[in-house]
């Protein structure tokens, strides 16, 4: 999940960086993430059927847990982040958290 996150957030930066250069460097650290991040879900899809029942139901709590606090820590960072890295603003970027947890809590059917 941090992964396909964190190619959202470079994409963002990619839009939003203060410099060419680092518009280009975000493009190319989005594309990267979204690799793993897919990489990441595959190995997931691959992996469950080999766990138990008590072995899905607890990696389904620790995404849901990590879903949950997507949001907080995405708006810790974004304030600790300058600006000119093009990183969204404190609320901005716990929206933007907010609604990709949602949509992957959705496509995934984890609980809310």
């Amino acid at each position: 999940m941090s992964e396909a996150f964190a190619a959202v957030v470079a994409a963002h930066q990619a839009a939003h960086a203060r410099s060419l250069e680092l518009r280009a460097l975000f493009t190319r650290i989005a594309d990267d993430e979204l690799r793993h991040g897919q990489l990441a879900w595959d190995l997931h899809a691959w992996l469950w059927d080999r766990l138990t029942p008590a072995q899905q139901a607890a990696v389904g709590e620790l995404q849901a847990r990590a879903l949950l606090d997507l949001p907080g820590n995405s708006r810790g960072a974004a304030a600790a982040t300058p600006r000119e890295l093009g990183w969204p603003g404190p609320d901005h970027a716990a929206r933007m958290a907010e609604l990709f947890a949602r949509r992957l809590r959705d496509a995934a059917g984890l609980a809310a």
